[in-house]
């Protein structure tokens, strides 16, 4: 009897497991390439230098295989051009395979997660639920679906570099430790912000189980030399070149207009208690469109009573239990990175946090679990809740957000000037009017950002612009009112500028049309300004 009831509730979880293996895919992967609309310059920008990579074993800038990919100024972590590469090279420029690496890493690192919450419930069924969760929060899902920053593989790196230290420790295991300084090393590579957070974790660690570490020093000293001699590469690159580690962070940092010391301290602090506030955590999130819908908080507000509960329980065992000690150190320092930027509720700059208020939301279910009277009192209204708050912002993601992100997305240029390549004829130029990236200042070359958007939607060859270090002007140019060969033209039938009182007026003669110059397409926007596409010739 006991083996048949093992059989049926382990047929039951694996079933369980696959049904939510199927929807988080099916969300992370349905109109990948469509959803959001447009593309991000700094999506086109790690498309592009992977395209360089396959084609050309280099960077946009002629550099062999960098760790950094230099763009806007700044520098870029190497993981999502280099694991996008392999992409770029089955299936070409494409929207949707420069996205997937992401949406994968996410749902690696809610694998990851399962395992790390298994250590703190012991519980497969907390820890499915956890990492379900996990995989469909707020905080992350957004991100996941475009290839703007390596913040899904950074997660992946914290949340198995938790998982296999906690392991290594608990178990004497070499091997366990190695893996951890892998995955730890991995989530510094990803992105920026991940080189903050994973150090002040690693402190809460030690802080937290010094006296196991002492005791079991020789594996904590495996994970230590395993940890380090993985990050030579980024530690000798930032001695070398200190921009790629300050260059970023420097432009957005809260000191960066000089306030004085007061003005500093107040700015920091303000922004710390930001990030522990209901109108981040519960309400509208992060104030980034790019990264979020607006429409509600980083975490799901059925978590709530987890939680509380979860923090109740971690206090209350704090000084016995050093996951418990470690679990609320980290909780309490997740923002270190965040508070210190000009922003305020900048949920990408403490991505780090889904892992730990999630991680809590998953101890405060157990403890629930274990008070039978509170069992149906919270879990009842929870299952409610969340039955109601997922479809909710799934279906405001895929319809509502769908619309309203085009803007930040530059979806209307993006698709003009897409629709106006496929018009062009093999050895044709486009010709793009300079006043489609007003209010932008253009030069030759299109050097200002939107330039990555023209390298990846022209699929420049990288042989050539590395070569030239500039788009090649028989294939792409900027209008200059002269035509120098048949091809395609795209402009604005009118520009929006303001009068002598301020209004705003439409403004149609404002472009010389060339002549010979036969209007092919109009395309409507929102603003009601239409772009058109003319075929013209020399």
């Amino acid at each position: 009897m006991k083996n048949s009831s093992f059989i049926i509730s382990k047929y039951c979880f694996v079933s369980l497991a696959l049904i939510s293996v199927f929807i988080t895919g099916f969300l992370h992967f349905y109109e990948l390439g469509n959803i959001p609309a447009g593309m991000h310059v700094d999506e086109s920008s790690v498309a592009y230098n992977s395209y360089c990579i396959v084609r050309a074993g280099a960077d946009e800038h002629g550099n062999a295989y960098p760790l950094f990919f230099k763009c806007f100024g700044n520098y870029q972590d190497p993981v999502m051009p280099y694991f996008s590469a392999p992409m770029v090279m089955m299936f070409g420029l494409e929207k949707w395979a420069v996205r997937f690496p992401a949406s994968l890493f996410h749902i690696l690192a809610a694998l990851a997660f399962y395992f790390l919450a298994y250590l703190y419930t012991r519980n497969k069924w907390i820890s499915l639920a956890g990492a379900f969760v996990f995989s469909i929060l707020p905080w992350i899902f957004p991100l996941s679906r475009t290839a703007i920053g390596g913040y899904a593989p950074m997660l992946l790196g914290i949340a198995g570099g938790c998982y296999f230290l906690f392991s290594a420790i608990g178990k004497k295991s070499r091997l366990r430790a190695v893996l951890a300084g892998l995955f730890w090393a991995f989530a510094m590579y990803s992105h920026h912000p991940g080189r903050p957070m994973s150090a002040v974790a690693l402190i809460c660690f030690v802080l937290s189980l010094n006296m196991l570490i002492i005791k079991r020093w020789k594996i904590f000293a495996a994970f230590v030399v395993c940890y380090v001699f993985s990050l030579l590469p980024l530690i000798i690159s930032v001695l070398m070149n200190p921009q790629t580690l300050t260059g970023r962070f420097n432009a957005i940092s809260v000191w960066r207009d000089n306030p004085g010391f007061p003005e500093t301290c107040a700015r920091i602090i303000e922004r710390y208690l930001e990030y522990f506030g209901p109108q981040f955590l519960f309400i509208s999130g992060d104030s980034n469109y790019t990264h979020s819908t607006q429409t509600s908080g980083v975490l799901f507000l059925f978590m709530l009573p987890f939680i509380i509960f979860g923090i109740y329980a971690a206090l209350k065992y704090f000084r016995n239990n050093p996951y418990y000690r470690f679990l609320l150190l980290v909780l309490l320092t997740y923002p270190f990175a965040a508070m210190l930027t000009i922003v305020h509720r900048h949920g990408s700059s403490c991505m780090n946090g889904s892992i730990y208020w999630a991680l809590v939301a998953a101890l405060g279910a157990k403890y629930i679990i274990g008070k039978k009277k509170y069992r149906l009192a919270v879990f009842i209204p929870v299952i409610i809740l969340a039955g109601y708050e997922i479809p909710t912002y799934y279906y405001n993601y895929f319809s509502k957000y769908k619309e309203s992100s085009r803007w930040i997305f530059s979806a209307n240029v993006v698709e003009a000037i897409d629709d106006a390549l496929r018009q062009r004829k093999p050895g044709e130029t486009l010709y793009i009017s300079k006043y489609i990236f007003f209010p932008e200042k253009m030069q030759p070359g299109f050097k200002p950002e939107f330039y990555t958007n023209i390298l990846f939607l022209a699929k420049v060859k990288p042989e050539i612009y590395i070569e030239r270090k500039e788009i090649p002007p028989e294939d792409v140019c900027l209008y200059d009112g002269n035509i120098k060969k048949t091809g395609i033209f795209l402009r604005l039938d009118a520009l929006l500028l303001t009068d002598k009182e301020n209004k705003i007026v439409p403004v149609r003669d404002y472009e010389k049309i060339p002549e010979k110059a036969v209007l092919i397409k109009r395309i409507p926007t929102p603003s009601g300004i239409n772009f058109e596409i003319y075929r013209v010739e020399k």
